[in-house]
């Protein structure tokens, strides 16, 4: 029996240690290193862990183990002067297997054979931790995601206030105005006429709203019908005119000379290419232009809307389909919106079982959003390919 103080154990418990930790464990990697930082002892879990043998690594600086910006730092010498310094030197750091691939050692190195007064050697002591390392890694990123969500969400409900005031400024004006000028009906119009378009601006606002709703609880149902294509561009067009012509922006077509049935929800459809196309003449300065160019091919109508405007930075292009994310960058100016109306296009179009891409060359150079639909509806579709020829039939 062997007493060192607080620990008692038997001589053959303390060979059974040595042999398990030494010789069967897997689970934990022991190197014995010297003074001068190169291996002298590396037991089979070391091997398990780093693919490398003991007869490669005995000899050899424990610097090998460090991946290049460590060496380079020279954290080896850092790790032992801590033990020798302290009594332990944590290892928490990437490290090298013998393949180059890394993994997270999670471990100490502590000092052994004092002579002296001065260290002689160390033994370092190590797992693979790597899947707790991606781990932590993986919950981070979520929470930093979640704090960026919540103020996007901030900035967002901050920007909706203001959306919503923006037209009652004028409403108010035009109220006051009509009481001053009761009576005379010529003089009334233009009040009216600010009236109407502010309340549309309002409603317009509060139906994107709701809709975003109906999207997030799986509530937007799609009601296809036979619409014609160009006559569905046509009416998003006049939809947006008077915007337009309020920025002298012109609107430029080209469609197909022959009409071209399709099957979509005309409703959602037609708020897809609204939205598009206000958010257009939204980014475009006074004077500028906008191209709405339609095609076809044997599966999927396509259309594409290129604009003069302010274009798009490229940090933003993955995130411009987001909800808040007009709103965070900084481009939810005066007029500009709040941003849900192209996260309706793309979930519209999705349930549509199209696409809409949008490129841009960066902030001054404009931008074009390119919107393939399927001419039939999917299932519809499907239903024709599996549909079986009738005997006799030509």
């Amino acid at each position: 029996m062997t007493d060192t103080g607080s620990l008692y154990w038997k001589r053959e418990d303390a060979g059974a240690l040595h042999t398990l930790l030494l010789e069967k464990t897997r689970q934990y990697g022991i190197m014995f290193y010297d003074a001068e930082l190169r291996i002298t002892g590396w037991n089979s879990g070391a091997e398990f862990i780093t693919g490398w043998t003991a007869p490669e690594v005995l000899g050899q600086p424990t610097a090998m183990l460090f991946v290049p910006e460590d060496r380079a730092q020279r954290l080896d010498e850092h790790e032992a002067n801590t033990a020798a310094l302290v009594g332990v030197g944590e290892d928490e750091r990437w490290h090298l297997r013998r393949d180059g691939s890394w993994f997270w050692s999670s471990g100490v190195s502590l000092p052994l054979h004092r002579e002296a007064g001065r260290v002689t050697g160390f033994v370092k002591i190590f797992r693979d931790a790597t899947h707790l390392r991606v781990r932590t890694r993986y919950l981070e990123n979520e929470l930093k995601a979640s704090s960026e969500r919540e103020s996007r969400r901030d900035v967002f409900l901050g920007t909706i206030a203001h959306e919503m005031r923006n037209p009652l400024s004028p409403l108010k004006t035009a109220v006051q105005l009509m009481r001053m000028q009761a009576g005379d009906a010529a003089a009334m119009e233009r009040p009216l006429q600010v009236m109407e378009r502010q309340l549309g601006l309002l409603e317009r606002l509060v139906e994107d709203l709701v809709d975003v709703a109906r999207v997030s609880t799986g509530k937007m149902s799609i009601n296809y019908e036979p619409v014609e294509y160009q006559a569905l561009l046509n009416d998003a067009v006049d939809g947006c005119a008077t915007a337009a012509q309020f920025k002298g922006i012109a609107i430029h077509r080209s469609f197909p000379p022959l009409p071209i049935e399709v099957e979509v929800d005309a409703r959602r459809m037609q708020q897809v290419f609204v939205n598009l196309l206000n958010n257009a003449v939204k980014f475009t300065p006074q004077g500028g232009d906008v191209w709405l160019t339609a095609t076809v091919d044997q599966t999927h109508f396509i259309c594409y809307l290129k604009d003069s405007g302010k274009g798009i930075e490229p940090e933003m292009l993955p995130r411009i389909f987001d909800v808040f994310t007009q709103a965070e960058s900084g481009r939810a100016d005066r007029g500009a919106g709040l941003g849900i109306g192209l996260a309706l296009v793309k979930e519209i179009v999705a349930l549509h079982q199209g696409t809409v891409e949008v490129r841009s060359e960066g902030a001054g150079k404009g931008s074009e959003f390119t919107v393939r639909i399927p001419l039939r509806r999917p299932d519809a579709e499907q239903g024709r390919r599996e549909q079986p020829e009738l005997p006799g039939k030509p």
